[in-house]
This record gives structure tokens, C-alpha cells and sequence, in this order.
């Protein structure tokens, strides 16, 4: 037995050596891990979950890697916008993101933070096309979304044309989502609209207004969402993004009636940016341009209802129908890079005097 041990050593330690000699190209039998170009690499996209990654994979992921089959994307799942700043500052200094898609006013922070790389028209000549509106300083955009009226078809007899029908509503049959959740602030923009006021310097009527709510609101953050309380007939009237709302109305088209009433809407931004240090920087950007063209920016927009960021984007005539595109008289101005400033000062007028 002993001379049996022996005479496998030989063989074991060649057996070891050539793993370790090839370790590299072929980590033993794995798959070769593909070096960072323009044209090759994996790249690590954090982005929103559940309905917006699954479209977002068979509109902009898989179509990309068709066209470059040597980029592989991983995306990995974020809660909220707010998480996914904690996980990109927690490793800053050794990035395992590449990519990152999240709202403009918590994006700005990272910029401020040094948490992303400048992305130049020279390696990513696709923001040349964005829209002035998606010029933000928290980087370039790559989606729109439009604050919308959520309706129970059931309970609401005529489609809503105007935000006063959160105001006509019988007592208790309105969820909202208070601020700081940025539907409370988009809400309170509205109302300034409404009354002809400044947003910035004249705030206090549109508080006022708000607070008339109160009685009106059975829930100021409704759970799961406010579009399950709609399509559940919990409340006749909610609020929300256009996106998902039109995706939940194609799943329940006959109890979730969406509107953009005549007062006008706003813009939710989401950018794209590049983490400072990302070690696949070329196949990023090269991810990053695709991701900012009109191809991807229609198939996006056709698939889940955002509005595209880029221009010359024709739509069909369903998603044109669905979406409010940049440029429409729909659209009010927000600075969100304003809100992001005062937004604590909002968020106590609403706990002071709104919700009750």
C-alpha cells in the first residue's frame, strides 16, 4: 500500500502544477474570464427590481448582448435608490459595480461624493443626444417617468380629468405616498401649479391646500403599493408612475384606470452613471452608449411605458398614446436638484400640517 502512495505522488503533483500554470486562462475547467474592452468583458449593472429589471433584461440587456456577444451584464437588484448609494459607498474604493441606474437626486449625492466617473461624449457619444431635460447634475438620463392619477374603474364613474378629484373624493378613499417619497413632492409642485404660485419661494397655500387631504386619505403609504390598493378596490383614488401603472392596468384593465389630468405632470429621472474605479471601463461605456441610443431608448419605452431620454425617438402608436414624452405641454418644471436641497424642509411641513 505504501509503495501505491508513492507512485501516485508524481502524478498529483503534475496533476497540481498544470492546474496552477493554467489557472489563469482556465481557472481550472471554469470558464476564461474575458479582459475589459470595448468589445468584451462582464459588466455589473445596479438597477431597481422586480418589474422594472425584467423588462429592462429583455428590452436593453438582451439585445445588447446579442450585439455584443463577448459582454456579458450582470444586473443585480436594488431596493431603492437610497440602498443602492449605502452599496455603492461601501465599496468605493473596490467597485464590484460598473453601472448604476437611480434617481437624479440621490445620484447628484454620488456625484458630490466622487462615486462616479465623468462619462465624455468621446467614449459614450450617445449623450450628445440625450435631452436638455436629462442633462442633470446627477448625470445623464436613461428613463423618464410621469407622476399619474391611479382611478378604481369600479368605483369612479367618470375617467378623472383634473387633480381636484383627489379633493372630491369621498372621505377615506385616497392613498397617497406622503413626502419625503417623492410622489408627495411631486404632488405639492402640482398643487403650486394649480394656484398659480412659485414652487420655490411660495409654498405655504400649496401645504395649506394639501392639508385638506387629510380627512380624504386612508393611507399616507399604502403597502404593498398604491397600485395593488387600487386594483384591490381598497380606495378609489391613488397616485404613482406612469411605468408601472401602465403595466398593472394591462394586468387589470378592468378595475386600474390611469390619468394624467389636464393640470399637467412631472418628470421622475433616472441616470446612468459609471463608478469611479470600475475595473471594466471600456465594455461600460460601451454598455452605457447602447444603453442611450434610440434603439434601446424605443424598445424601453414600447416594452415597459418610460419615456425615452434621447431624441428622434419614434414610438408606436400604443406607447405614444401611454407616455408623456419630453417636450409635451404636459410636462412642469421641477428642479430635483433644488428639491434635493429643501426636500427635509418639505418633508416637516407635511408631517406638521398635512398628514393628520
Amino acid at each position: 500500500m505504501a509503495h501505491t502512495k508513492m507512485s501516485r505522488l508524481p502524478k498529483l503533483a503534475i496533476a497540481v502544477a498544470g492546474c496552477i500554470s493554467l489557472f489563469a486562462l482556465t481557472a481550472c475547467g471554469g470558464p476564461a474570464q474575458q479582459e475589459d474592452s470595448k468589445t468584451s468583458g462582464t459588466v455589473t449593472l445596479l438597477g431597481y427590481s422586480a418589474v422594472v429589471q425584467d423588462n429592462y433584461q429583455k428590452a436593453v440587456i438582451e439585445p445588447f448582448e446579442k450585439k455584443y456577444p463577448d459582454i456579458t451584464v450582470e444586473y443585480v437588484p436594488g431596493d431603492n435608490a437610497a440602498k443602492m448609494l449605502g452599496t455603492l459607498r461601501s465599496e468605493k474604493d473596490s467597485p464590484r459595480t460598473d453601472v448604476v441606474i437611480m434617481d437624479t437626486s440621490v445620484a447628484e449625492t454620488g456625484v458630490k461624493e466622487g462615486l462616479f466617473d465623468e462619462l465624455t461624449p468621446e467614449k459614450v457619444p450617445n449623450v450628445d443626444n440625450v435631452v436638455d431635460q436629462g442633462v442633470t447634475k446627477g448625470g445623464y438620463a436613461a428613463t423618464f417617468d410621469s407622476y399619474v392619477m391611479l382611478y378604481n374603474k369600479e368605483k369612479v364613474d367618470k375617467d378623472p380629468t383634473s387633480w381636484k378629484a383627489l379633493w372630491e373624493a369621498p372621505d377615506q378613499s385616497v392613498a397617497l405616498d406622503a413626502a419625503p417619497d417623492i410622489q408627495g413632492i411631486s404632488l405639492q409642485r402640482i398643487v403650486s401649479e394649480m394656484q398659480n404660485k412659485d414652487y420655490k419661494t411660495d409654498s405655504k397655500d400649496a401645504v395649506k391646500e394639501l392639508s385638506k387631504l387629510a380627512p380624504k386619505v386612508s393611507s399616507w403609504a399604502p403597502s404593498p403599493s398604491s397600485y395593488q390598493a387600487i386594483t384591490d378596490g381598497g380606495v378609489s383614488y391613488a397616485t404613482g408612475w406612469n411605468a408601472r401603472a401602465q403595466l398593472f392596468s394591462d394586468e387589470s384593465p378592468d378595475a386600474l384606470g390611469v390619468a394624467t389630468p389636464d393640470e399637467g405632470t412631472v418628470f421622475q429621472i433616472n441616470t446612468v452613471n459609471m463608478t469611479k474605479n470600475s475595473k471594466h471601463k471600456e465594455a461600460t461605456q460601451t454598455f452605457i452608449d447602447y444603453a442611450l441610443s434610440t434603439d434601446a431608448q424605443k424598445a424601453f419605452s414600447e416594452q415597459m411605458y418610460y419615456a425615452p431620454t434621447v431624441k428622434d425617438v419614434k414610438l408606436n402608436d400604443d406607447a405614444s398614446k401611454r407616455v408623456v414624452q419630453p417636450g409635451s405641454d404636459a410636462l412642469l418644471e421641477m428642479d430635483w436638484s433644488w428639491i434635493a436641497e429643501h426636500r427635509d424642509a418639505w418633508t416637516e411641513d407635511w408631517k406638521r400640517e398635512v398628514i393628520q
